[in-house]
C-alpha cells in the first residue's frame, strides 16, 4: 500500500508538470542573418553572419551565397561583406541548399546613406514569456561590451508558479524541447516572480532563437519567449 501511494504521487507530480503537452521536436529548417541592419554609411564595409538550423533546431554551417538587388549601391561578397558605393536602397540575399535540395533564403534591405551610422556597437534583443504555470513577462538580451558574453535580464513584470517541478532556463533554437539539439543550459529557476538576471558565457546574440523554460525532472516544456 506504501509503495502505490508513492507511485501515486509520482503520477500526481507528472501529470502537474506535464499537463497537456505532447512534444513535437520537428522545426522548420531556417537561415538567418543573425546581425541584420537598417542603414550603413555610404564608402564603409559591413559584416554579416548567418546562422542555419536543421529540422530540429541543431546548427550546422552550409555553404552559404549571398546576393545584391544593386550592385551599384551595395556590393556583396562571397563571404558576406558588403560594401556601400552609393547612396539608395539594396536587398542583400543569403541562401542555402538543404540536404534534400530544397534552397531556403533570407534577406536583409539596407539604405545607403551619408549619416555616421554605427553598426558595430553592443547589440539588444527581447521578446515576451507565455507557457503553463501562469509563465509571462518580457526580457531583453544584451551583448556585454568588450567579451563574448550575454545577459539576459528579465523584466518586473515576469511570474512562474512556484509549484512547477524542478523549472530550468535554456537558450534553444527549438520551440518545443531542448533534448538533443545543441540547446544551452543556463541555471536552475529560482526566482519566480520580479527583476533579475542571468550572465551567459561565450555566446552570441544570434546564436539562439528561444528563452526557454523547461520542467528538467520529467522532460517538458514549460513555456518560450522568442528573442526578436
Amino acid at each position: 500500500m506504501k509503495h502505490f501511494k508513492l507511485l501515486f504521487l509520482f503520477l500526481i507530480i507528472l501529470q502537474s508538470c506535464v499537463e497537456n503537452d505532447i512534444v513535437d521536436d520537428r522545426v522548420d529548417e531556417k537561415l538567418t542573418i543573425n546581425n541584420p541592419i537598417e542603414k550603413i554609411t555610404l564608402n564603409t564595409t559591413y559584416q554579416y553572419t548567418t546562422k542555419y538550423t536543421n529540422n530540429v533546431g541543431q546548427t550546422s554551417t552550409p555553404t552559404i551565397s549571398w546576393s545584391s538587388s544593386e550592385s551599384s549601391i551595395i556590393s556583396v561578397s562571397n563571404n558576406g561583406l558588403i560594401t556601400a558605393l552609393a547612396e539608395g536602397n539594396a536587398i542583400i540575399t543569403a541562401s542555402t541548399t538543404t540536404e534534400d535540395g530544397k534552397t531556403i533564403t533570407t534577406n536583409n534591405t539596407v539604405l545607403v546613406t551619408t549619416e555616421n551610422i554605427d553598426n558595430n556597437g553592443p547589440k539588444e534583443k527581447s521578446g515576451t514569456l507565455s507557457g503553463s504555470y501562469s509563465l509571462r513577462g518580457t526580457f531583453t538580451l544584451k551583448e556585454i561590451p568588450n567579451s563574448n558574453d550575454l545577459e539576459l535580464s528579465i523584466n518586473a513584470d515576469y511570474n512562474l508558479s512556484s509549484g512547477v517541478p524542478g523549472p530550468y532556463l535554456y537558450l534553444s533554437n527549438n520551440p518545443n524541447t531542448v533534448i538533443g539539439n545543441g540547446s544551452k543550459e543556463i541555471s536552475r529557476v529560482t526566482t519566480f516572480s520580479g527583476t533579475h538576471a542571468y550572465i551567459i558565457k561565450d555566446t552570441k546574440i544570434g546564436d539562439f532563437k528561444y528563452v526557454f523554460y523547461w520542467c528538467k525532472p520529467f522532460g517538458v516544456k514549460i513555456g518560450i519567449g522568442e528573442i526578436k
